[in-house]
């Protein structure tokens, strides 16, 4: 969509109090968001969903049986959120949401479902644990990936082609998973992008963990609505997760899935695997592209966009190795990985960055990144579609690929054609 046709849309449709809570639509707004989901696809309907925003984006606009989305107020793009006429309340806790609005009816949602959340988080570790071979106390990267299940199950159920879910109809317990998990499910996400050093320790620490949600913020929207969540509710989710011992009865959770838990968690875990495809695939590009800051004919509309593209992280120091190192420690965890290790291969993980480069080398250095990405999604691309048991349009070798790094390296390209001279 045109950008500027979005900025319209999120102006008429997206309208916040000053706390930041959503005030809900007015006949008309209900009309024209009726009419646009009617007309303009929602993210989970997009063949390249998993690779153009994940599944955690992804599935915010959809809808659960009892009429919530499942991205509540924090749906993106924002012009598909719905405001419902929930009550709020101000944040009595202590930590950075004191004061802050939170939603009072998502909050009864959740405890409605919590015992249920319990029982299927500690369903997923099971699992993940028998796949895995893991035992004891898992870590924080263990957390990313069972997370990244949880919140792909949604996704999972509504684009499975053998017998999708209807939008309205996911069940209110995985919609209710999506949302609580989903906070842990973020704020590992977020350690990846940083390469953070939690990901590499053996254990995680529920008292770090808990105090790294606060230092990053995590637990307000960037609207500043808070999380509702108590810190008794949230230790005790993410310790179900990540501790041994539980006497939930296992074999009875996950029962919105029937005899699809196995496929719907390969799906969430081949999730992963693109996630971090997605994220190599930045960072290698930021490598590449960052000494044409120091090039002093290059275009205010290049530098522009290497500044503002917050993915590609331009202003980042960590050298790309560490990103490689926390992948290779992430991708340990699986039997094959040859997808993985070939794509990696083709990325500069040891190179430093190079200094005097001319711009075409620049732009050389960049394609032979994407020629490796669209040889990487094509190989997980099918995965996909086979889990899924269903048809994706087909990538040629020649197309760019879905990722959003190669969309905007596309438009880098167009914006100064001496990067496209290798093309």
């Amino acid at each position: 969509m045109n950008p500027k046709v979005e900025q319209l849309l999120i102006s008429a449709l997206h309208k916040l109090e000053p706390d930041g809570r959503p005030i809900p639509h007015n006949c008309l707004q209900s009309a024209l968001s009726k009419t646009l989901r009617t007309l303009i696809p929602a993210p989970y309907q997009s063949p390249w969903m998993e690779w153009e925003y994940g599944t955690w984006i992804g599935s915010f606009a959809g809808f659960d049986e009892v009429g919530r989305q499942l991205g509540e107020a924090n749906v993106l793009p924002e012009w598909m959120a719905t405001p419902l006429k929930d009550s709020w309340r101000p944040f009595k806790g202590p930590g950075v949401r004191s004061g802050h609005p939170f939603n009072v009816d998502a909050m009864h949602e959740m405890l409605h479902c919590w015992e249920d959340l319990l029982l299927d988080a500690a369903t997923l570790r099971a699992m993940y644990c028998h796949h895995h071979h893991r035992e004891g106390r898992l870590s924080a990267k263990d957390l990313y990936l069972i997370t990244t299940v949880a919140v792909s199950i949604p996704s999972f159920l509504l684009r499975r082609g053998d017998a999708p879910t209807a939008n309205g109809a996911l069940p209110r317990r995985a919609a209710a998973a999506f949302k609580v998990i989903g906070g842990m499910y973020a704020a590992t996400n977020r350690m990846m992008s940083q390469r953070h050093p939690m990901l590499t320790q053996a254990e995680l620490n529920i008292d770090e963990f808990l105090q790294y949600l606060e230092d990053e913020r995590l637990l307000l929207s960037p609207e500043s609505r808070a999380c509702a969540a108590p810190v008794k509710m949230i230790r005790q989710i993410v310790g179900t997760v990540i501790d041994p011992g539980s006497d939930q009865p296992v074999h009875e959770g996950l029962p919105h899935l029937g005899s699809d838990a196995e496929r719907a968690f390969a799906y969430g875990t081949l999730c992963a695997r693109v996630d971090l495809g997605v994220l190599l695939h930045w960072r290698s590009l930021k490598h590449c592209l960052h000494p044409l800051l120091q090039h002093p004919d290059t275009p205010p509309a290049v530098r522009d966009a290497l500044l503002q593209e917050r993915e590609l992280g331009i202003e980042d120091n960590t050298p790309l190795r560490a990103y490689g190192e926390v992948a290779q420690h992430l991708l340990a965890l699986f039997e094959s990985t040859e997808p993985e290790q070939a794509f990696m291969a083709a990325l500069p993980l040891l190179e430093p960055e190079a200094q005097d480069i001319s711009v075409e080398t620049i732009g050389a250095n960049c394609y032979r990144i994407e020629t490796a990405m669209r040889t990487f999604a094509r190989q997980q691309q099918s995965s996909l579609d086979q889990l899924l048991q269903r048809e994706s349009p087909q990538l040629l070798e020649d197309a760019w690929s879905p990722a959003p790094g190669s969309i905007f390296l596309k438009d880098l390209f167009k914006a100064d054609p001496r990067l496209a001279v290798s093309l």
